[in-house]
């Protein structure tokens, strides 16, 4: 019985022997199957570095050449304003030099213009003369002028005296034939003292106007203007100023006291 289970222990003894033996061999195959994954993926995992830092470099190589674009963009925008500058100044000069051929021509046509005697080269001397020349001619036509004026005033003198002497001649005229004017008392007011005559506004009769009373060459009173209206006059009989034996009767005769009234 001890032999069987010793033959048993050994036979286990083997068979655990040959499994240890056989899971030391995976094992090592394991171990090493992994040792070559990780030396395969530090590989990789430099070439995954190495592409990154590649691509980083290449990210930097466009940031740097856009840099570059931008620049050159830049320098192309400033010669593209330059040009255009450079052309708007030569549309100007090219409409300066317009300007002054047509100014050229047109003192040309100015030079053919003048006299035979004056010349471009004395022009200037030519010019001076004829400006002294209309200097002279201005003062003696300012000399003239005030000779002129001195005698348009000596005119102007007399006029103003012939004027007044015609005014006070026309007054005169005026005040004579008003005052060479008669009318007559048409009626009498013995009991209120009043007369009425036949002239008034159109006979330049006002209440302001002094009247006479007469009969032939005799004087018989004056009177004095109550009011006009129209061609009558009524007026008050001044008794105190009545010739006496004589009364204002209808028919006497009328004038202005005052011969310039």
């Amino acid at each position: 019985m001890i032999k069987v289970l010793f033959i048993l222990s050994a036979v286990l003894m083997g068979v655990a022997s040959f499994f240890a033996y056989q899971n030391g061999r995976t094992f090592a195959a394991t171990r090493e199957s992994k040792a070559t994954i990780h030396k395969n993926i530090k590989t990789e995992q430099g070439l995954v570095n190495g592409i990154v830092d590649s691509i980083n470099q290449t990210i930097a190589d466009v940031a740097r050449v856009q840099g570059e674009l931008d620049v050159e963009a830049e320098k192309l925008k400033a010669q593209k304003l330059k040009m255009a500058q450079a052309e708007s100044e030569t549309k100007r000069a090219q409409a300066d030099l317009d300007s002054s051929n047509a100014k050229l021509a047109e003192m040309k046509k100015e030079l053919e213009l003048l006299p035979p005697d004056v010349k471009p080269e004395t022009l200037q001397e030519d010019l001076n003369r004829i400006k002294q020349g209309i200097a002279e001619l201005k003062a003696k036509s300012e000399s003239k002028q005030t000779e002129v004026d001195a005698e348009m005033s000596k005119v102007a003198a007399v006029q103003r005296a012939v004027d007044n002497l015609a005014r006070k001649k026309e007054d005169r005229q005026k005040a004579f034939e008003r005052n060479s004017m008669s009318f007559s008392v048409v009626a009498v007011n013995s009991d209120w003292g009043f007369v009425v005559v036949n002239a008034g506004e159109p006979e330049g009769i006002s209440e302001s106007t002094k009247l006479i009373v007469t009969r032939g060459t005799q004087t018989i009173g004056k009177i004095n203007i109550l009011s006009v209206s129209g061609g009558r006059t009524i007026a008050n009989i001044l008794t105190d100023t009545l010739t006496p034996g004589y009364s204002i009767a209808p028919g006497d005769k009328v004038i202005l006291e005052n011969l310039y009234q």
